[in-house]
């Protein structure tokens, strides 16, 4: 389990590919601390550490995963956002995330105001359904509040200390991200709308 506080920005250093499995090697200092079969998040795809050496750690993302998240599309040189797995006496910062995306979308909107940077992101029809104002929702990992919900995009309000911290700095208008709805909140709806 993670709860979308991210540790560290790793950096693609290389990709290999394995029948329909992509193993991606990534750079961060927290990799000296990561031991195989550990369980870490990336860019909110909880996988496991295969290999683990001095600043480098090695992950492998089956096809399935490559297909529903924005993991097939990273190239050597891009950051991704790294949380490790949660143990029981850690502090819950976040919401509870699982590291299983439900969708991948795009931005729609950045807008900087004094104090805060503000995200559209565009969901389908059926994923808006999961997500309330003000309700919990992870995008690349990242544990955030919704802001606004008008039709089938929301917003997020996002202060300078996560967006400088998390790869949402690099992202642009069009580009794609991992969406985990709050896992209560689609529990909920799968016990009501029957």
């Amino acid at each position: 389990m993670f709860t979308g506080i991210i540790e560290s920005i790793g950096k693609i250093t290389r990709i290999e590919t394995k029948s329909n499995n992509h193993i991606f090697t990534i750079q961060t200092p927290i990799a000296i601390e990561l031991k195989i079969s550990d369980s870490i998040a990336i860019d909110g795809c909880c996988l496991t550490v295969i290999n683990s050496q001095n600043d480098t750690f090695k992950v492998e993302a089956v096809s399935e995963t490559l297909k529903t998240s924005t993991l097939a599309s990273l190239k050597i040189g891009k950051f991704v956002n790294l949380e490790r797995a949660r143990t029981i006496t850690d502090r819950f910062e976040g919401h509870i995330v699982q590291g299983h995306v439900d969708e991948k979308t795009k931005i729609t909107n950045i807008r900087k105001t004094p104090g805060s940077i503000t995200i559209e992101i565009q969901l389908s029809k059926t994923g808006i359904d999961n997500v309330i104002d003000k309700g919990s929702v992870a995008i690349d990992g990242i544990s955030l509040t919704i802001a606004k919900i008008k039709g089938t995009k929301f917003n997020i309000n996002i202060i300078p200390y996560t967006f400088n911290n998390t790869t949402l700095k690099h992202k642009r208008i069009g580009d794609w991200v991992n969406i985990e709805y709050d896992v209560i909140g689609k529990y909920v709806r799968k016990f009501l709308v029957k």
